[in-house]
């Protein structure tokens, strides 16, 4: 290329290129930081149990679905305010600490129609957050009618982490077919808004290394619902 003859070259700072558009990038990963803040609680279907920002839990509802052995990883611990709402208790375990679902706030100029995002992560002992896996979509809207943010199960070194994600909409029921078998997911509706399902499917049923088949929704006349982006990620 034609250079000026005063032209000097600058050093690419490639920090500040991937700071900018890392988020967008971001569509899962594993560990990285995650989410938002306070509780009404949730209604819960098909089985889970709900725990405010601050620990303590609400009755429990509902069988919880069996845990598998933990594997060895990388975690970070998770600043209490950046959970957004009600933290869902899966019931299966990581380790000795409870698995945990919540969703995180996104804030990103590029793309100012994905505003959340969906994170698993687990309680220690003293009663902080430490996230595991966040995931989020990087295209359209983050709460169109559908599908998002779907991830496979997985072992990682803190523990088993199930398949999981969020639905935009009416959603009275949510499968899968794992390995050839139709699965029913369990599911909370999200605390801020009770159009967003949160929901996950039992370890025991749909495992690490499954051939799975896109997500399905029906609503409560069993009627198939939206699809919105229904594939499984993976990492």
């Amino acid at each position: 290329m034609n250079t000026t003859p005063d032209f000097q070259p600058q050093p690419l700072d490639l920090g500040a290129v991937m700071a900018a558009g890392g988020r967008l990038r971001r569509r899962r990963r594993l560990a990285v930081g995650a989410t938002s803040g306070v509780a009404v609680l949730a209604l819960l279907i098909g089985g889970a149990q709900l725990a405010r920002p601050d620990g303590t839990q609400p009755a429990q509802t509902g069988a919880a679905p069996a845990s598998a052995p933990p594997t060895g990883v990388h975690e970070q611990p998770v600043d209490q305010d950046d959970t957004y709402g009600d933290i869902v208790d899966t019931g299966i375990k990581s380790g000795d600490l409870p698995r945990l679902l919540w969703i995180h706030k996104l804030d990103e100029p590029l793309s100012p129609d994905i505003t959340i995002g969906m994170t698993a992560g687990r309680r220690e002992a003293d009663g902080k957050l430490v996230t595991d896996i966040v995931t989020n979509e990087t295209d359209g809207s983050d709460q169109s009618p559908g599908f998002h943010a779907l991830e496979a199960p997985m072992s990682i070194g803190s523990g088993p982490v199930p398949a999981f994600g969020y639905y935009v909409g009416d959603a009275a029921k949510i499968t899968v077919t794992a390995d050839g078998k139709e699965i029913t997911a369990r599911q909370a509706s999200w605390s801020e808004d009770p159009a967003v399902k949160l929901f996950w499917f039992p370890l025991k049923q749909v495992k690490s290394g499954s051939d799975l088949s896109k997500a399905t929704a029906y609503d409560k006349d069993g009627r198939k619902l939206p699809a919105g982006n229904a594939g499984f990620g993976v990492g």
